[in-house]
């Protein structure tokens, strides 16, 4: 059960919106990718969903630079809160512990999550993805090993290539883990240089990383983390109610960070608003840089900013069915592709799969064909509830199993079972 705090963590709402982002991005992508870019043709009128703000049901990078600068908020307010309360000391010892978790805490459920696609794509419940029309999920499909010892080493395969590679052929949305990896460890290195320091020779340092990460290209990570070190240095010093900017500028910010967040992934030459945004980012971006990751970082802050100074932003974002959103948010991203490739293609491509069409010169099985938009449509909602429901699950599953084992690492690293109190070891209960 979620503690009160957490229930009021404003934080936990923005990052569930962002996970759901990732997942309906992914779903726009199979069955509509049109939506990336801003028009069908540069002489045709775009279609309401790929206008700015209805275009960020597909916005899935702006939903990643989100969690990259959660990462970097979330992961500096404890150390600073308690650098400032009980001392540099104390915090220093949080920070070391917190360090040495980290790595377990994104490796374990991503250990698992591959597991279960392993298992999924070893008993041919990706076969009919291999003949449908959508090519996101099309591209996911991994037939069955030839043999036992195939399948086993496929599978170490892919849990090693996902942390030095940056690539899992089970499970492709897994190339985030390392790079949120990478950005928590970014703000570790940060805070050992910076929390014996003044606060403000500190913020200078978390500007100077800002920076680094525009120059070197990197916005999309170290650019987001640093804002986000940034934010929790703030709200440590002026306080979680004190409002960063006054009234009507968190609404400005928010609205602009949304449009900023609409830019889009592709085609951006085809509408007169994407060219402006072109022009405006390339002459100060490094020579090709992707420039879809700046705009969706300064989006991304900006949206975070007006948020953290609106304290009904905070309010709505803290209410339990955000908070419930944040809670399986981890759970569900790592889930809802194995979902897609067989619960949602399942639903829509079930009736053409009992009636597969065939080349009638050929003979070949042709790709299966899609159901009216009233079954597509009822296919997703169905596809989201299942998804939803199976991480809530995870969370009483797999999540406490995961803690235990990353408790038990660190209570042995530490050697915390066998320290002496009165003269007799302590064993810490489980």
């Amino acid at each position: 059960m979620a503690s009160n705090s957490r229930e009021s963590n404003w934080v936990d709402g923005l990052r569930g919106i962002a996970a759901f982002i990732v997942v309906s991005g992914h779903v726009l992508t199979a069955f509509a990718p049109e939506i990336h870019a801003p028009s069908n043709a540069a002489d045709e009128p775009p279609t309401l969903m790929q206008l700015p703000f209805f275009r960020l049901l597909i916005a899935g990078r702006a939903a990643v630079a989100l969690f990259f600068l959660i990462t970097g908020y979330v992961n500096t307010l404890g150390p600073l809160v308690k650098a400032k309360a009980a001392g540099v000391d104390v915090a220093f010892s949080g920070l070391s512990k917190n360090a040495l978790k980290r790595p377990a805490q994104l490796i374990l459920p991503a250990f698992f999550a591959t597991l279960i696609s392993w298992g999924l794509a070893n008993v041919g419940a990706y076969k009919m993805g291999k003949h449908i029309d959508a090519t996101w999920i099309r591209q996911g499909y991994h037939a069955p090993g030839t043999s036992i010892s195939s399948a086993i080493y496929s599978l170490f395969h892919a849990e090693a290539s996902t942390w030095t590679e940056g690539w899992n052929e089970y499970d492709g949305i897994q190339w985030a883990m390392i790079v949120l990896l990478e950005g928590s460890m970014i703000v570790y290195l940060t805070l050992l240089a910076t929390l014996p320091v003044t606060p403000k020779a500190r913020r200078v340092g978390f500007l100077a990383v800002y920076f680094y990460g525009w120059i070197a290209g990197t916005a999309q990570k170290t650019m987001n983390v640093a804002f986000g070190m940034l934010l929790a240095d703030l709200h440590v010093e002026v306080g979680a109610d004190a409002a960063l900017l006054p009234a009507p500028f968190p609404i400005i910010s928010l609205v602009l960070g949304l449009f900023l967040c609409s830019f889009p992934q592709d085609a951006p030459d085809r509408t007169a608003w994407t060219r402006i945004m072109v022009n405006m980012m390339s002459p100060i971006t490094p020579a090709e840089a992707d420039i879809r990751k700046y705009w969706d970082s300064i989006g991304a802050c900006l949206i975070v900013l007006g948020v953290y100074s609106s304290p009904n932003a905070r309010r709505i974002l803290s209410h339990r069915f955000f908070n419930f959103l944040g809670r399986v948010s981890l759970p569900v991203y790592l889930i809802h592709n194995q979902l897609m490739k067989t619960v949602l293609t399942w639903l829509i491509y079930l009736p053409s799969a009992l009636n597969p069409p065939v080349n009638e010169q050929t003979g070949e099985q042709m790709d299966l064909q899609r159901g009216s938009s009233l079954h597509m449509a009822a296919s997703v909602v169905v596809f989201f509830v299942i998804t939803y429901r199976l991480a809530l699950v995870w969370t009483k599953t797999v999540d406490p199993l995961c803690a235990r084992i990353v408790d038990r690492m660190t209570k042995w690293a530490y050697d915390e079972e066998y320290r002496p109190a009165g003269g007799k070891p302590v064993v810490l209960p489980p």
